[in-house]
């Protein structure tokens, strides 16, 4: 796992805790949906939960690599995080997500609860440094 760093904490909770989320389909169908952060657990993983079994719930299920994104309008700039999709069982992280989903207004009780095991992180800023990740578990 790649640590989620300072910088890119703070520019999640500037923007919301709103990032956009992109997901494949079994059959290789691209989508991207906003999601609530729900919480960054040990600056590795982000949290987040599904009321819905729409699109991103199905294609998780079907292949979990995740990629989200998080941009600052501000300075055209943010970062990408890739990863992997992993389903959440602990009933503390459970009840979390559902508390932080009711703050948000969705008073769905969630039909999955899943982290972003974060594995490479990006730059998003429109120039030669977004080639190469900043971060990887890969290399």
């Amino acid at each position: 796992m790649v640590q989620i760093d300072e910088d890119i904490i703070r520019l999640i909770i500037k923007q919301g805790n709103v990032v956009l989320v992109g997901s494949v389909n079994a059959n290789g169908v691209p989508n991207i949906s906003p999601r609530y952060v729900l919480g960054i657990l040990q600056n590795e993983r982000l949290l987040f939960a599904d009321a819905f079994e729409n699109k991103t719930f199905h294609n998780i299920n079907a292949w979990p690599k995740v990629t989200v994104a998080i941009f600052d309008r501000d300075t055209q700039g943010g970062y990408q995080l890739k990863g992997d999709a992993e389903g959440v069982s602990d009933p503390k992280l459970v009840s979390q997500a559902e508390a932080r989903l009711r703050e948000y207004g969705i008073d769905f009780k969630p039909k999955k609860v899943w982290t972003l095991v974060v594995k490479e992180i990006y730059s998003l800023e429109p120039s030669a440094k977004s080639k190469s990740p900043l971060a990887s578990y890969y290399s």
